[in-house]
């Protein structure tokens, strides 16, 4: 059995289009976990009001369980702790699946039950309905090689692992409240072999209401502040460290404008300046430049 576990906080807008998606999978041998961390809105009600329709049939297949507000790592982690399923898959209540994402989980489980974690191919919806797919690979199926490439593949809502590995790994950490899943699935990915199907079941919606990411917070609550907690995973592994020092400049950059730009740039200094592309040294090094390049490439796009 797979575990759906929902992290809910206020999204009441959002909610019952992620219910339903995942009530009508194709798959049918799931459980449904619920974590309302403290909603202050009609989240739950609307909740309610889905699970008040289902057959008698569905059973007990739907729970809701309620706790304080302690951010979407405990959430996470509470929801995990409560399924009865060997494997857990993640959706954030503002995010859909398509009808056959379980069913496509499940035979990627089956064909490589070696992995730790399983991961499937997903797409960007904006407001104005237009669809991006992400950069996962075209056409791929089976276990992903250990070069780093793997770093942009995942999402939260696209992603599956087995329980006693992710309690074996430490599960979310709750002092994070960005980047918190990457950490996730980077911990999991150097512990054993990751399977991936690139067949798109899965959608990350931009319009979405408490977009966290959409947002800069402290930096010590970014997943940026725990860079050293990968030194010896970068020193064994060149692939791994290009990947995760490419990924954590794009991460420090916004912090170039902040208050908190002198500790940026101390964390900047663990990473490998060698071996990433010049613009990515150029963007560290003279920020202020760098942004007037991309104003100015914005205004191009727009003109054209």
């Amino acid at each position: 059995m797979i575990s759906v576990v929902i992290p809910l906080y206020n999204k009441e807008k959002s909610v019952r289009a992620t219910l339903e998606s995942v009530l009508a999978q194709t798959y049918t041998d799931y459980e449904v976990i619920i974590v309302n961390d403290g909603s202050t809105d009609n989240s739950v009600a609307v909740c309610e009001d889905i699970i008040n329709l289902l057959t008698p049939s569905f059973d007990n297949s739907l729970r809701i369980f309620s706790k304080p507000n302690g951010g979407v790592s405990s959430a996470r982690n509470f929801g995990v702790e409560k399924s009865r399923g060997e494997y857990v898959a993640f959706l954030d209540a503002d995010d859909k699946w398509a009808p056959d994402y379980l069913e496509t989980m499940a035979r990627l489980i089956e064909d490589y039950p070696q992995a730790v974690m399983y991961g499937l191919g997903f797409a960007w919806i904006y407001p104005n309905g237009k669809e991006v797919p992400a950069s996962c690979a075209e056409n791929f199926r089976g276990i992903i090689p250990n070069d780093g490439s793997w770093l942009v593949k995942f999402w939260t809502g696209s992603t599956c692992c087995r329980k006693s590995d992710m309690l074996k790994a430490g599960l979310f950490n709750t002092r994070l409240t960005h980047g918190e899943d990457l950490d996730m699935w980077w911990r999991l990915m150097l512990s054993g072999d990751v399977a991936f199907d690139s067949h798109k079941c899965a959608y990350y919606r931009q319009d979405a209401e408490n977009r966290a990411m959409a947002q800069v917070p402290p930096i010590e609550k970014h997943v940026v502040s725990i860079i050293d907690q990968y030194a010896k995973a970068r020193k064994q592994n060149a692939d791994f460290r290009k990947a995760f020092d490419t990924q954590m400049i794009y991460f420090l950059y916004p912090y170039l404008f902040t208050s908190y730009k002198k500790e940026a740039l101390r964390l900047a200094e663990q990473l490998d300046y060698m071996q990433l592309k010049k613009t990515l040294q150029f963007r560290m090094k003279f920020p202020h430049i760098y942004r007037m390049y991309e104003r100015a490439k914005e205004l191009g796009t727009k003109e054209i």
